[in-house]
């Protein structure tokens, strides 16, 4: 998982920038930065792929059976999700070392008192996935026009 020499990279810089930020919930951005933060302190380059998705990319994730949530039943949708992956592998990763990221960001969640559920403990295994536990909650209070 490690590449030093790639967390130097323009592509990796580039990659931070990737995912669209605006409108997320700040609790989801902190641990998002966190993760990726102590990883890269570790020389293992990871970045946020998603963490607000629109109804119309939500539905075909949905289709396509990369999500069991249609549009507007998850926490991508009201920006409460993160998905966070691997620089140069993806999601190609073991299950040992998936595990070795879900433990990581669990000891984050909980120094940063942040409630995250992480999607390598579920059925459906999304392991990339990080969701505030209270979304259900918390999207209610996302303002109407921030859903459009």
């Amino acid at each position: 998982m490690m590449d030093k020499k790639f967390i130097s990279s323009q592509r990796y810089k580039d990659q931070q920038l990737r995912a669209v930020r605006e409108n997320a919930h700040p609790d989801i951005l902190e641990f998002e930065k966190r993760l990726i933060t102590k990883m890269r302190k570790q020389f293992v380059p990871l970045f946020c792929h998603c963490l607000w998705r629109d109804a119309l990319t939500q539905n075909a994730h949905h289709q396509s059976g990369k999500s069991k949530a249609r549009a507007w039943e998850s926490p991508h949708n009201y920006g409460l999700a993160v998905d966070i992956i691997h620089s140069t592998k993806a999601w190609d990763l073991t299950l040992k070392q998936w595990d070795l990221l879900g433990h990581i960001g669990k000891e984050i969640s909980v120094q940063a008192g942040i409630d995250v559920t992480w999607g390598g403990d579920w059925k459906f295994y999304d392991p990339a996935h990080w969701e505030l536990k209270e979304w259900k909650i918390l999207r209610d209070q996302v303002p109407i026009h921030l859903l459009k």
